[in-house]
C-alpha cells in the first residue's frame, strides 16, 4: 500500500476539526453559524478528541491499516448480522433513554393546545391530520396514569425512530451486498440533525419524516422484486397524512412506472395511497373537525412557499444551507457527487437496473429539496429548522449511493481517494450528530419569549414576587411623606401605553437595593427579568435609571448584569428583557441582590422603576441568544 499523503482527504479532514472544535468559529467570537453554535455546550476536550480521531483517519496510516485489514472485517461483519428487530428495539431503547431536554419549534404551543384545546378546534389539524389524531388518542389514553401530552409525543417519536432504522437497515440489505457498505449506508443516514426526530423529539415531523424515507427505501425494494407495489402506495399516503411535507417524495414514485403496465401501476399507486388519508379526514369529520377551509390560505397560511426571488435572496440562502448542514452534515460531498454524475452524460445508463435505483434516489431527493428551500415557514430557521429535516435522509441515501458508483468505476488511486474522503466524512457526521444529540438530551435550552411567557410557565422555579417579604431593602426610607404610595419597593404592575402589555413588577424607586434570599437547585437556572422605568414618570425628566444585578455568595460579591435606561430614548420606553444565568452557583445558597440607581448625574427625578416579571428558571439560554440583554 501506498504511504502517499493524499491533499483532498486531508483538506476535508481538517475543514471538519475545525468546525467541531471551533464551534463553526463560536471560539473566535464568529456566531454566524448557528448550526454549529450547539457545540460551545460541548467540553473543549470532546472536541478536539473529535478533530484528532478526524485528522487520524485522513493519514495514510490509518487508512492503509484499514485496508489491509478490509477482507478480515467485511468477513466478521457477515458473521454478526442482526436482525432488523433486534436492531429496531436496541435504537427505540437508545432513543428513549437519551430523549431530548431541550424542545424545538413550536413544541410548547403544540403541548398548549393538547393540554387545553379540543381535537375538533385545533386550527392546525389539516396540517398534520393523521399526527395530531394519534397526539391526541395517545395523551387520552395516557391522562389516567399521569402522563403528559410530552409523554404520548415522545412515545410516537421513538416507534417513527423505529421504524426509520427497520428502512435504514433494510435500504442497506438492497442497495449493498457488503457488510461494511451496509454499516456505512446505516451510519451515513442517521449521522445527521434529523436523527433528534427520534429522541422523544415534541413535535410533528417525526413519523412524516421516518415514513416519508421508508416510501423511497420500499420503492427500492419494489425494483428489486422485493415489494409489493401497493405497500408502497399504502406507505406513501400514510406519510402524507402525517404531514403533506412527505409528498415532496411521491414524484419519484415514477420510476416505478415500466411501459406496457404504467396504467395498471398508477391504478394500484392511487388507490392504495388514498386508503390512509381517507380515513385520517374521514375520522376527523366523524370527530367534528370543521373540513379544511381555504380563506386566508390552506389551514390559515396565505403563502405556503417562497417566490423564487424570494427562495433565491441571499439572507434566505444562508440561512437554509445552515439548515441543510445540521439536517444533512456531508451535503458538500453529496452535492460533488451529483455534479460529478451529472458529468459522466449519459454513461451511467449503461446499468438499467442501477440506473433506475439511481434515477429514483436522485428524484427523491430533488423533491424534497425542492421542499426544503421553497417551502415558506412563520419561524425562524434557527428555531424551526425540524420543519425541513425531512430532506435530510432521502439526500443522504442518494448521495452515499452515487458516492459508491463514482468509486467503483474509477482508477484504483482515485477510488482510494474517494473512499478515503467518504470515511473521514462519516466520521466528522457522526461526532457532528453525538454531540447534537448529547447537548440536546444534556441541557434544557430556552429562548424565552415575552409574548409566550404563559408557556414559559413549566420551565418556571420561582416568581421572585414570593420573596419579597423576606427581603431586604436598603435604604428602607420611603420616597415621601405621605402615609399611602410612597414605599421605595413594593408589589406593582406596569402597562405600556404603546401596546397595552402589563406584567406585575417588583417597583423599586431609584436608590433601591433589594436582596432576595435564595437557594439554588442543583440544575442550570437562569433569570429572565423585565427591568422597566414606569410610564407615568416617562415625561417626569431625569436622566434615567441604572439597572444592576449582583449576586453575594461564599466567595464574594459579583455583579451580573448592568443597563442603563432613560426615558429620553425611545426604545427605553417599554418593557427590556434580561437573561442572567446562574450556572456558577448551582446548588449554592446566596443573596439575589436588584439595584436600581439613579443616572449617570445622580439625578433621581422620576427614578420610578421595577423589576418586572422576575422568573427564575431551569434551563440554559440557547445559543442563538447571543447578549445578556435583549431589547
Amino acid at each position: 500500500m501506498s504511504r502517499a499523503w493524499r491533499p483532498i482527504p486531508v483538506a476535508a479532514a481538517l475543514a471538519g476539526a475545525a468546525l467541531l472544535i471551533t464551534a463553526g468559529g463560536a471560539t473566535w467570537g464568529y456566531t454566524g453559524w448557528w448550526a454549529f453554535a450547539f457545540l460551545t455546550f460541548v467540553p473543549l476536550s470532546l472536541r478536539w478528541a473529535a478533530g484528532v480521531l478526524i485528522m487520524a483517519t485522513a493519514t495514510p496510516f490509518v487508512f492503509d491499516w484499514w485496508q489491509r485489514r478490509a477482507v478480515e472485517i467485511e468477513a466478521r461483519l457477515l458473521r454478526w448480522a442482526p436482525s432488523w428487530w433486534l436492531a429496531m428495539l436496541a435504537a427505540m431503547t437508545v432513543f428513549w433513554l437519551f430523549r431530548e431536554r431541550t424542545w424545538h419549534g413550536d413544541a410548547l404551543y403544540k403541548l398548549s393546545l393538547l393540554e387545553s384545546t379540543p381535537l375538533a378546534s385545533n386550527p392546525y389539524i389539516w396540517k398534520e391530520p393523521l399526527d395530531s389524531l394519534l397526539e391526541y388518542t395517545l395523551t387520552a389514553w395516557l391522562r389516567p396514569l399521569g402522563a403528559g401530552p410530552e409523554t404520548a409525543i415522545g412515545l410516537m417519536s421513538v416507534a417513527a425512530g423505529g421504524v426509520f432504522v427497520a428502512m435504514t437497515w433494510q435500504a442497506a440489505h438492497w442497495l449493498t451486498g457488503s457488510a461494511v457498505r451496509r454499516v456505512m449506508l446505516g451510519v451515513g443516514v442517521l449521522a445527521s440533525g434529523t436523527t433528534l426526530l427520534w429522541f422523544g423529539h415534541i413535535e410533528n415531523y417525526s413519523w412524516s419524516t421516518a415514513l416519508a424515507f421508508a416510501t423511497v427505501v420500499l420503492a427500492v425494494g419494489h425494483l428489486h422484486g422485493r415489494v409489493s407495489l401497493w405497500v408502497v402506495g399504502v406507505v406513501g399516503g400514510a406519510a402524507v397524512s402525517f404531514h403533506p411535507q412527505a409528498a415532496f417524495v411521491l414524484p419519484a414514485l415514477l420510476v416505478l412506472l415500466r411501459r406496457g403496465q404504467w396504467l395498471r401501476q398508477v391504478l394500484v399507486l392511487l388507490c392504495s395511497g388514498l386508503l390512509v388519508p381517507a380515513m385520517t379526514a374521514g375520522l376527523l369529520l366523524m370527530l367534528g373537525a370543521a373540513p379544511p377551509g381555504l380563506n386566508g390560505g390552506f389551514a390559515g397560511d396565505p403563502q405556503l412557499f417562497w417566490t423564487p426571488a424570494q427562495a433565491l435572496s441571499p439572507a434566505q440562502l444562508v440561512d437554509a444551507l445552515q439548515n441543510l448542514w445540521l439536517i444533512a452534515p456531508l451535503w458538500v460531498l453529496w452535492l460533488g457527487a451529483t455534479v460529478a454524475l451529472a458529468l459522466e452524460g449519459k454513461g451511467w445508463k449503461a446499468f438499467p437496473q442501477g440506473a433506475r435505483v439511481l434515477l429514483l434516489l436522485g428524484t427523491a431527493a430533488a423533491g424534497v429539496m425542492v421542499y426544503f428551500f421553497t417551502f415558506q415557514n412563520d419561524l425562524p430557521r434557527p428555531r424551526d429548522w425540524d420543519l425541513f429535516a425531512i430532506a435530510g435522509p432521502p439526500l443522504t441515501l442518494w448521495g452515499i449511493t452515487t458516492w459508491w458508483w463514482l468509486g467503483e468505476r474509477a482508477s484504483p488511486r482515485r477510488a482510494a481517494m474517494l473512499s478515503q474522503v467518504l470515511a473521514v466524512g462519516l466520521l466528522f457526521a457522526s461526532c457532528y450528530t453525538v454531540f447534537w444529540v448529547g447537548v440536546n438530551h444534556a441541557y434544557t435550552l430556552l429562548r424565552p419569549d415575552p409574548a409566550e411567557r404563559e408557556r414559559f410557565l413549566r420551565y418556571r422555579l420561582l416568581d421572585l414576587t414570593e420573596l419579597l417579604p423576606e427581603a431586604q431593602v436598603t435604604p428602607a426610607t420611603p420616597i415621601c411623606a405621605e402615609a399611602v404610595g410612597c414605599e421605595r419597593v413594593a408589589l406593582s404592575e406596569f402597562t405600556m401605553p404603546q401596546n397595552g402589555d402589563t406584567r406585575p413588577v417588583i417597583f423599586a424607586h431609584a436608590p433601591a437595593e433589594i436582596t432576595l434570599p435564595l437557594t439554588l437547585p442543583h440544575e442550570r437556572t437562569l433569570l429572565w427579568l423585565s427591568p422597566a422605568l414606569d410610564p407615568q414618570a416617562w415625561d417626569w425628566g431625569g436622566d434615567g435609571v441604572t439597572f444592576i444585578v449582583k449576586v453575594r455568595a461564599a466567595d464574594g460579591e459579583h455583579t451580573l448584569w448592568t443597563q442603563h435606561f432613560s426615558p429620553a430614548r425611545a426604545a427605553d420606553r417599554g418593557w427590556q428583557q434580561a437573561f442572567i444565568p446562574l450556572d456558577a452557583y448551582r446548588g449554592q445558597r446566596i443573596d439575589l441582590v436588584l439595584v436600581t440607581d439613579p443616572g449617570p448625574a445622580g439625578d433621581n427625578t422620576g427614578d420610578r422603576a421595577g423589576w418586572g416579571m422576575p422568573w427564575l428558571l431551569r434551563g440554559a439560554l440557547a445559543p442563538s441568544i447571543q447578549h445578556p440583554s435583549i431589547r
